[in-house]
């Protein structure tokens, strides 16, 4: 059961993680300067953007894994 827990906290920490990571990047890109009607230099905070999204995914199906994982334990013992 530690382990289970462990794993759901783990998880949890990278989704919290890439949320942090998110904001970052997308207060990066809200308040980019604009030179004439263009935002200037947002390829680095997108980048970051869609890593931030794939790390909390990658955390997301651990969460979920975890979670199947206890609920197999669980009805293994009800039977």
């Amino acid at each position: 059961m530690d382990k289970i827990t462990g794993l759901n906290q783990t998880a949890l920490d990278g989704i919290q993680r890439g949320m942090r990571k998110l904001h970052e990047a997308a207060h990066e890109i809200a308040t980019a300067p604009v030179e004439g009607s263009e935002p200037v230099e947002l390829v680095k905070p997108l980048v970051e953007m869609l890593e931030a999204q794939r790390a909390i995914e990658a955390s997301a199906v651990v969460l979920r894994r975890a979670n199947d994982a206890l609920d197999s334990v669980l009805e293994a013992l009800r039977s």
